[in-house]
């Protein structure tokens, strides 16, 4: 039987011919391309990944590949490696700091074979031990670093949280928690030392209970604080903070707390990182009056205020169990010198855990205490909070 040649198969025929339509549905030169661009890494076992490599850090590289995602790979795991575009070597020791560029950091395509990477540089190759690595990083991000500025919403990290409950019926009830925690670093990355930090820290948990006959219930508690960080050394900062509470369960209307001091990192890693801080501090702190919102007590005492001379000893710890899961404990203990027994202290942890994207939930403890809080009010204020989260990552 005779096949009748139609409009149609000419039609497919040259678009075959001429590349524009290929079996894979891929341009042929858009292959080819995209196979050239690919960086090669062959693991211990003989294994091979094409894709590209994004950096190294704390003795792995992150290979991202189409097929298995982003991959960590310990150097005693790796056997081979070969780029298509160049990255800076930054050695271990050797410092990079913003408008130096540091003439003992090479720039260039690598090329990995067992214990020894090979920069192929512009002025030839040379070899680095890869025993003696800390970073490697892309040259974009490189130049961008160290011979560019700084954005002021650049290098933000930190998560924003709220939550929301209510009940309708004998009772009518409703609560609303809210968490907002930012930090922002200068340089942005983590292969260049530390010069600024700020850390931005607010919470709000706010609720009423409304039954007929009986006088309403309120919770309102907020918390706000700033602090900036001056850098010294890799390890050791100034630093200037203000710190704002209002606690309606403990009769605070407003406590406002502005010190200075010093910090200290004792724990850094990719995983981890704990600060210790100790502030002398001027707080002032205004009280409700004595009793409870409905019952005043025979030993009524009308609002007042109080001023402190005092210091602040605390940590800031972070923990990342994985890239989705990160645990935070904030604590701080204020003794008061010229009032010993106004003391204060708080502490606050919790976890996020990132389900899409940058978005998941959130769960918190918070556990204020006052020591001199007016009669008829308890010193000690305790929350749990849960809500949504939406994470900010550099």
């Amino acid at each position: 039987m005779k096949t009748q040649f139609k409009p149609i198969h000419a039609l497919l025929l040259f678009l075959m011919t001429t590349g524009l339509l290929s079996i894979s549905g891929i341009h042929p030169a858009y292959a080819a391309d995209a196979a050239a661009k690919s960086d090669t890494l062959v693991f211990s076992n003989g294994e091979m990944l094409a894709g590209k490599l994004d950096y190294e850090a704390d003795g792995a590289l992150l290979f991202k590949s189409d097929n298995a995602g982003t991959v960590k790979v310990p150097w005693d795991k790796l056997k081979s490696l070969h780029t298509e575009e160049p990255f800076a070597v930054i050695e271990i020791g050797v410092r990079v700091e913003r408008k130096k560029p540091n003439r003992a950091v090479p720039m260039g395509t690598l090329t990995i074979e067992g214990d020894t990477l090979t920069v192929n540089t512009a002025q030839g190759p040379q070899q680095v031990s890869v025993k003696n690595i800390a970073y490697l990083v892309d040259e974009p991000t490189f130049e961008k670093n160290v011979r560019g500025g700084q954005g002021l919403l650049e290098g933000i990290t930190g998560a924003v949280s709220a939550g929301i409950s209510t009940v309708n019926s004998t009772q009518n009830s409703q609560s609303v928690n809210s968490s907002v925690v930012l930090t922002r670093g200068v340089p942005p990355v983590t292969w260049m030392p530390p010069r600024q930090r700020t850390l931005l820290n607010f919470n709000s948990s706010y609720g009423r209970v409304e039954e007929p006959n009986t006088p309403t219930v309120k919770t309102n508690i907020l918390h706000g604080s700033l602090e900036e960080d001056e850098y010294l050394t890799l390890r050791f900062y100034l630093l200037q903070t203000a710190v704002f509470d209002h606690n309606f369960s403990q009769g605070l209307d407003l406590q406002q707390l502005y010190g200075f001091g010093v910090g200290y990192t004792a724990i850094k890693d990719t995983n981890q990182q704990l600060d210790l801080t100790a502030v002398i501090d001027y707080t002032k702190q205004s009280f409700a009056a004595s009793g409870s919102p409905f019952n005043v007590p025979p030993d009524y005492k009308p609002a007042y205020s109080n001023d402190l001379i005092g210091s602040s000893f605390g940590n800031n710890y972070l923990r990342k169990f994985t890239p989705r899961i990160v645990f935070t404990e904030i604590a701080a203990f204020n003794p008061a010198w010229n009032h010993p027994s106004d003391y204060s202290a708080n502490v606050a942890v919790g976890a996020t855990i990132t389900a899409y994207k940058n978005l998941g939930f959130s769960i918190g403890l918070i556990d204020s205490y006052l020591n001199n809080p007016p009669v008829g009010f308890k010193g000690n204020s305790v929350q749990f909070n849960t809500g949504l989260t939406y994470t900010i990552q550099r």
